[in-house]
């Protein structure tokens, strides 16, 4: 990633000002059952719950074991397939989404625990889970709205953070965002690892590294953990 020198910096900061202002969110009726449920996605990637269950793999029980959390939070929850992973190992789970169809597909067991909102408002009582997660979620949105979820996530928190995103694969810069519409086309904004890192620091979180390596099992190189200071 290049480092701007001055006069490029506000070249810089100006487009992206431009870029951002121009971005327009995914409507929730874009995640209807038909984008959940059919098999449009690479290496029959569905979310129905055995599909989910063989792609979490080992993932459930390592949140369990890395984290030891009381109560859960997983923000943008989907069907809610991970919280019925995270409920059978006796986890205190519940989550936030904002498609209306994530209702329908949800096991019974969790289906009363989602609550159909935008993460990115508040929509919990401040630090009242000891883990919030959030996976593959912020590329889904502008990147106001993911300013506005890792305030969201962080004020959920009372402890750790656990996030995974795809993100900006070539940079030039620390402001630079690019799509990938060619995997999901609501993929509108992949950010870099350090502007989403810095909005972390900033609600007054720190990075664990430590736990990061642990969780990224699968060494894709997506996932962020943070911790309240």
């Amino acid at each position: 990633m290049r480092h701007p020198d001055q006069p490029e910096l506000a070249r810089v900061v100006a487009d992206f000002e431009a870029a951002v202002l121009a971005q327009q969110p995914v409507a929730s009726e874009h995640y209807d059952e038909d984008y959940f449920a059919s098999d449009w996605r690479e290496d029959d990637n569905r979310y129905d719950l055995e599909t989910r269950r063989r792609i979490e793999a080992r993932n459930p029980q390592l949140i369990k074991e890395v984290f030891e959390p009381r109560r859960v939070l997983d923000m943008g929850c989907g069907p809610g397939f991970l919280m019925q992973f995270l409920h059978e190992l006796a986890i205190d789970v519940h989550g936030i989404d904002y498609a209306e169809a994530s209702l329908d597909l949800a096991p019974p067991d969790v289906r009363d625990d989602i609550t159909i909102a935008s993460v990115s408002e508040p929509q919990v009582d401040a630090e009242s889970f000891d883990l919030v997660i959030c996976r593959e979620v912020l590329e889904h949105m502008t990147v106001l709205e993911v300013r506005r979820t890792v305030q969201q996530i962080c004020r959920a928190s009372s402890r750790f953070a656990y996030v995974t995103t795809r993100f900006h694969p070539e940079p030039d810069h620390l402001l630079d965002f690019t799509t990938q519409f060619d995997v999901d086309p609501s993929h509108i904004t992949l950010l870099t690892k350090d502007f989403l890192r810095l909005l972390f620091v900033l609600e007054g979180f720190r990075r664990r590294t430590d736990l990061e390596q642990r969780m990224d099992w699968g060494d894709k190189n997506r996932v962020l953990v943070y911790e309240r200071v």
